[in-house]
């Protein structure tokens, strides 16, 4: 089975375009890409050129898997309306995978408790606490204050995610940092969509990505609307 793994939940691009036999992964290629805000105009071409570099055509791929969130709006709209086109115009299953998953996958064989934080700004974190392979807590909306508070009682912490190092320079000192930069994050995106998709099935059609806290622009819109009744009362 080809799986093709994307992930622009944050300013990092990671793909990966996997091969599985018999549920062993038998090869792979991957990137991570720092791309900021430019993951529209660059995602296509990556995957054209990932499946160019491996000799594969997009429709010979057999699962497409992409990060459900929490973690930038528009980031993860890209992806996965991206991969969404993909399966509608080459009928190929998708699943998506929450994203604070698959960075606690990439160092779950630890026996210590594990907090995974991605920066959701203003001052805030996007927070899961993972022990012994299950998720305790989250996807959460935290501040700092609120983190620290969850971490209690884990002398022995690691902290990970796409900025746990960030975390780290805000609250002193909570526990272990551990990166996990590079290709370990598109393959355990790859691993963790394969397992859920011979469980579970494809995403319904209108599964979309996983929001904790409402946007900016709905922010705007909830505020306008208080302030138009608080006028017409």
């Amino acid at each position: 089975m080809i799986v093709l793994s994307c992930d622009t939940s944050t300013s990092v691009m990671h793909l990966a375009l996997c091969r599985y036999e018999g549920g062993e992964l038998v090869w792979f290629e991957s990137l991570s890409l720092s791309c900021g805000n430019r993951h529209s105009e660059l995602l296509m071409d990556r995957i054209i050129a990932l499946c160019g570099d491996c000799a594969i055509e997009v429709r010979e791929i057999d699962l497409l898997v992409t990060s459900a969130g929490p973690g930038s709006f528009t980031g993860l709209r890209i992806a996965m309306a991206t991969l969404k086109g993909i399966s509608l115009a080459a009928s190929i299953p998708l699943v998506s995978v929450p994203t604070l998953d698959v960075w606690y996958q990439c160092i779950g064989f630890v026996p210590s408790a594990v907090l995974v934080v991605i920066d959701a700004k203003k001052g805030r974190f996007y927070t899961g606490l993972y022990h012994n392979g299950r998720r305790l807590a989250g996807p959460l909306d935290l501040c700092v204050e609120k983190i620290k508070a969850l971490a209690a009682g884990y002398d022995d912490l690691l902290i990970t995610g796409g900025d746990a190092q960030l975390l780290c320079t805000r609250i002193g000192d909570l526990g272990t940092v551990v990166n996990s930069e590079g290709s370990g994050f598109a393959l355990n995106l790859a691993a963790l969509g394969l397992k859920q998709y011979l469980s579970q099935g494809a995403d319904a059609h209108d599964a979309g990505p996983l929001y904790i806290r409402v946007s900016d622009a709905e922010e705007a819109l909830l505020e306008s609307t208080r302030l138009k009744e608080k006028r017409d009362d």
